[in-house]
């Protein structure tokens, strides 16, 4: 994900195997850090919402208060 990262320098997704990474991935595991901006935090817990029916649209991202 392109947004987390330019904010954080990494990807939101890290392990030692696929099949490691993919659970993290469909559980939408990932670790916010306290460097950003509550809003910038929200934006990101919905584009990596694992649920594609409420994940955000790309009218919904670019109407976010952090953009």
């Amino acid at each position: 994900m392109v947004l987390f990262a330019m904010l954080y320098g990494t990807v939101p997704f890290k392990a030692n195997n696929m099949k490691d990474l993919h659970k993290q991935i469909i559980e939408a595991r990932y670790n916010l850090k306290d460097e950003i901006t509550s809003e910038a935090k929200d934006l990101i817990k919905c584009l990596l919402n694992p649920d594609p029916n409420t994940r955000y649209t790309i009218q919904e991202t670019l109407a976010h208060a952090w953009l």
